[in-house]
């Protein structure tokens, strides 16, 4: 029964693993069975094949989705379950053996740890009389558990997962059972891990931890049950803790720069996921500086401790094969891979600065080089956008203040963030690469609505000039032209839904209307009707947006989105007509 001191969600805590593995098995039925001969094996739907090698592991309950969450399809055949914290029978073990035999042998891919040595071994004499072949690796990933001298004695941790992932993918391309069994150790070979340990866990039927981590305190090279780590110190910030951790597990791994790796950051049960994010950030970007390419990373809970507070780091050393093997795809609950991996948002983003193509680059304007004068020089002109950005910095707090009236209030915090870093970010570089930098900054990093509205605005822009010298006012107005039709594909909003578009339409509009007045006069022309623009949203219901909600409520205040553009075309007008020049 539970105790006052144990809030939890328990029955009889004697049956806690039993009727998890039912639970478990009516959750993921399309993945995953229960073998009729034993209650305490979960199989999957996908086996046995005739002629695979099959894959078998198990290990103590209460390291979900460990052991049982890795069976499904090329991954892990039949698992045998313990009780918590605890080795599975041997019974249990050949009892998955024979499961997951298929004919070609069985690989056991398991942790270093003395109850699961012996179950193993004994399973694999009570198979021999079946005429199952039985190979075994043991992981031994965990750094501070023992010393490098003498790796053999260390435990198998969240490496382990990596161990099942590259052996079941070398199953399931036909490999031996020999053929398994050295693709498997290679893999584990390949990993070194640490754990961190902020909080102590309960066993259900103690009723209390069963060790202790002090306030203020973190226990370095903690193992998955309350393994005492290296060494016990005061606790450090999110950064530093990454830091440690990486650096226990490079030290010991002595990896050439160049190599690629994959990664495992793993919660230990009450740890919020997004601190595991905190801590992979760091983490790569210190793999980075170190040399290394990151080439998978998963971070989440994928190897716990009941409600254990702390996190594990998990890094493997790829080759070409184990590479492919990892990106072989699998399907079990607690891990699926859909294939090769791709390159990050960022990567094709910058392609973009590169100059790659797009279907819908491919249908933007491009304005003709400058014939007339005054002129724009486009080379030295990122300027601009530092002009633009020092504006709405300075706006910052008016323009949250309109958008808290009718919105959330949060414009301009993010507006302000953008063009900030994107200044930051900018060089001695030409118009259109300052504005195809903003873009990425916008639309990658601030979000919301404006952050693809102003990003394919100023992406737009950027395209139109791209690889131009220089810019007249017939230029600037096939520019500003390719910026409105970004917005209004982008948004879909028309004059009067009051929005940037109410201060956009009229303001490229006067522009073009002014041009036979001079380059200068358009650019005048041009902030003048975007503030008329801003101003006449204050008598507009808006009709899109979360301020459409309102209905006649938003009436009276002006457009957030609105009085931005008209401070940003302001800028724009000033910005340029201060450069232009007569060659």
């Amino acid at each position: 029964m539970t105790t006052k001191a144990m809030q939890r969600f328990v029955n009889d805590p004697d049956d806690i693993v039993d009727e998890t593995v039912a639970g478990f098995v009516k959750a993921h039925g399309d993945l995953v069975r229960r073998d009729p001969a034993n209650p305490r094996v979960v199989v999957s739907r996908f086996a046995p094949q005739q002629g695979k090698v099959g894959i078998v592991t198990g290990g103590g309950s209460g390291h979900e989705p460990a052991f049982v969450g890795y069976t499904g399809r090329n991954l892990v055949d039949a698992v045998a379950i313990g009780e918590l914290f605890s080795s599975p029978t041997a019974k249990s073990f050949a009892d998955a053996i024979r499961a997951a035999d298929g004919g070609a042998g069985v690989a056991v891919l398991y942790g270093n740890y003395a109850g699961d040595n012996m179950n193993v071994r004994m399973a694999a004499e009570m198979v021999a009389d079946d005429g199952i072949a039985v190979a075994t690796v043991v992981a031994n990933d965990d750094v501070c558990s023992a010393p490098a001298s003498e790796r053999a004695k260390r435990r198998g941790v969240a490496g382990e997962i990596f161990m099942w992932k590259i052996g079941a993918a070398r199953a399931a391309q036909g490999g031996t059972l020999a053929e398994v069994q050295a693709a498997a150790q290679q893999a584990i070979d390949a990993c070194r891990s640490v754990g961190v340990g902020l909080g102590p866990c309960t066993l259900p039927a103690v009723g209390h931890p069963n060790f202790q981590i002090a306030p203020g305190t973190m226990e370095v090279g903690i193992g998955h049950h309350g393994e005492p780590g290296a060494r016990v110190e005061a606790l450090k910030t999110a950064d530093q803790v990454a830091d440690d951790m990486l650096s226990i597990v490079l030290e010991d791994h002595a990896l050439p720069e160049g190599t690629e790796v994959a990664v495992l950051v793993s919660g230990l049960g009450a740890t919020p996921v997004n601190e595991l994010y905190v801590l992979y950030d760091r983490i790569e970007t210190g793999l980075e500086g170190a040399g290394l390419r990151v080439h998978r990373a998963f971070v989440g809970n994928y190897f716990t401790s009941l409600e254990m507070v702390g996190a594990t780091l998990t890094v493997m050393a790829l080759t070409a094969e184990t590479k492919a093997l990892l990106d072989m795809e699998c399907a079990a609950p607690g891990l699926i891979v859909t294939g090769p991996a791709v390159p990050p948002v960022g990567a094709v983003i910058a392609g973009h600065r590169r100059g790659a193509a797009t279907a819908r680059d491919a249908g933007t304007p491009r304005a003709p080089e400058a014939t007339g004068t005054p002129r724009l020089a486009l080379t030295d002109a990122a300027g601009v956008v530092q002009d633009l950005a020092a504006v709405i910095i300075a706006n910052k707090a008016h323009l949250s203040e309109i958008d808290g009236l009718i919105g959330d209030g949060d414009h301009g915090i993010n507006m302000a963030k953008g063009f900030g870093r994107a200044a930051e970010r900018l060089s001695a570089q030409s118009l259109d690469q300052a504005f195809l930098v903003l873009s990425d900054v916008l639309m990658s990093e601030i979000g919301g609505s404006m952050g693809p509205l102003y990003g394919f605005m100023f992406r737009d822009m950027g395209r139109a000039v791209q690889g131009r010298r220089a810019i007249d006012a017939e230029g600037f107005s096939v520019m500003l032209r390719a910026g409105l039709a970004g917005v209004t594909a982008t948004g879909g909003a028309q004059p009067g839904d009051k929005t940037l578009i109410d201060c956009l339409v009229p303001a490229v509009e006067a522009f073009d209307a002014a041009i036979p007045q001079g380059f200068p006069a358009a650019l005048a022309a041009m902030a003048q009707a975007a503030r008329q623009g801003r101003d006449s949203t204050v008598d507009m219901v808006a009709k899109l947006g979360r301020a459409a909600r309102l209905g006649e409520r938003s009436r009276g205040v002006p457009d957030a989105g609105a009085t931005s553009c008209a401070l940003i075309l302001t800028a724009l007008g000033d910005s340029v007509a201060r450069r232009l020049s007569v060659p």
